[in-house]
């Protein structure tokens, strides 16, 4: 899901490859003394001149002799093939480049700023990336600091359509404390990209909050993608009241195509918790099945899924010979284990355990697609109740308590609920440490 969705940019911000060629000449920079210094020692230790420097670094003499007669300005592409030309590992010249980032006017320049920020976040270079952002913020002119704002939100967005979400937060985090415009485009997408990246964590409620607030000024295709994401922890959390109206806001302003056919998945998905009749639930189905041959997989197994959720249980081992040889074969897996245990089949549940081991360990060892670690869940809380079930009441307690606690944590209380209700059914079987983890779970939970 996360990667046929998340290439979605915001429209008019440039990447720094298309800025680079946007990038207006200006009075050219003399090469700051440091820099300067640090060059030529290096070139003393290897007893080079300029033109064995441009024969082991591959810079033309010419871009050689105008790099240090101040004629040019030192690019960071150059910097790493001189610093490459002298053994020196890369980024070891870099804390003196941060002064090349900046205009003889002492202001960003757009083309070097940029570059050398992206480098750094994406290479880890925190204290290096986080000067460059401090003395970019440090402008006093307001139409200046706004260009400087533009870029750091520029590298957050080519860091995370790279993928590399982790390195882009801090700099979506400074465009959220730092841009005076609080109902800006930037603002809305960089409180969205935040909580996108935070989801998954205990975070991720809280990062919700700023989102919904911030919905009204999101270009329309990131509104698009902000919908979807927010139904879709609103489902991993099984806040199904929440997932239907999120459902319907989204189907409202995609009325078709892909966004349109996952608002009418997750609508059908909630409207099996919350008590509507069978029939209009696979009505929900037919509809988005028709979508394309993806959604018509999809349609065929939430089929089956429904009928199980509706008692219909008779149908778990046709489920399951449809989903064994399935590639998401763990989307399905922890309601047909939980389906063996509720029908104290738990021989078959057993044996769905020795087949699929492969499987269940990968839901618990991935973090990615999102789905895993909700299925991961799922299948922990049916594995519990499974081990109470075969008497194996330690266990299954402890198990009980782990995944409460982690529903407390992430926000589902749902789940939460349904552990500590299980937990209260077999309490004849608890340790002493048992109750005191239940104890605690009661008083630290979000329960109402």
């Amino acid at each position: 899901m996360k990667n046929s969705i998340k290439s979605t940019s915001i429209k008019g911000v440039c990447s720094w490859q298309q800025l680079n060629s946007f990038y207006e000449k200006e009075q050219v920079n003399q090469m700051n003394a440091a820099l300067y210094q640090e060059i030529q020692k290096y070139m003393q230790m290897k007893n080079w001149n300029k033109t064995e420097l441009s024969k082991e670094s591959g810079i033309h003499i010419s871009e050689i002799s105008r790099l240090f007669n101040h004629r040019q300005p030192l690019s960071l592409q150059n910097l790493d093939a001189i610093t490459n030309a002298f053994g020196l590992s890369e980024g070891t010249l870099y804390q003196y480049y941060v002064e090349e980032c900046f205009n003889k006017g002492k202001h960003a320049d757009k083309r070097r700023s940029i570059q050398f920020l992206y480098k750094c976040a994406a290479e880890g270079y925190v204290n290096l990336y986080s000067d460059l952002i401090n003395l970019m913020l440090e402008e006093q002119s307001k139409t200046i600091r706004k260009k400087n704002l533009l870029y750091i939100f520029t590298v957050a967005e080519e860091l995370f359509q790279g993928g590399i979400d982790e390195q882009a937060l801090p700099l979506y985090e400074v465009i959220i404390e730092n841009e005076s415009d609080r109902f800006s485009e930037k603002v809305a997408v960089s409180y969205f990209r935040r909580f996108y990246i935070v989801r998954g964590t205990e975070k991720g409620q809280h990062a919700l909050s700023f989102v919904l607030d911030q919905l009204a000024y999101m270009p329309n295709e990131i509104m698009l993608e902000a919908y979807m994401w927010i139904m879709a922890d609103y489902y991993r959390r099984e806040e199904w009241w929440q997932v239907l109206n999120y459902a319907e806001r989204l189907k409202k302003l995609a009325p078709e195509g892909d966004y349109y056919g996952r608002a009418l998945m997750y609508k059908g998905l909630a409207l099996s918790r919350v008590g509507d009749s069978l029939e209009e639930v696979l009505n929900i189905i037919d509809e988005y099945s028709i979508i394309s041959e993806y959604y018509a997989g999809i349609a065929a197994g939430n089929r089956f899924a429904a009928l199980l959720d509706f008692g219909k249980l008779e149908y778990v081992d046709e489920y399951l010979s449809w989903l064994e040889n399935r590639e998401d074969l763990y989307v399905g897996l922890p309601r047909i284990f939980e389906t063996y245990v509720r029908l104290d089949r738990l021989n078959d549940a057993n044996s769905l355990i020795e087949r699929f081991q492969h499987v269940i360990d990968d839901m618990a060892e991935s973090k990615e697609p999102w789905l895993k670690e909700k299925m991961n869940l799922d299948f922990r809380y049916a594995y519990a109740l499974f081990l109470c079930k075969s008497s194996q009441f330690e266990k299954g307690l402890d198990e009980l308590v782990e995944v409460a606690d982690l529903s407390n944590r992430i926000g589902n209380l749902e789940r939460f609920k349904r552990c500590l209700l299980a937990f209260w059914k077999y309490r004849v079987y608890a340790t002493s440490q048992h109750d005191k983890k239940y104890t605690n779970l009661l008083q630290t939970g979000k329960m109402e």
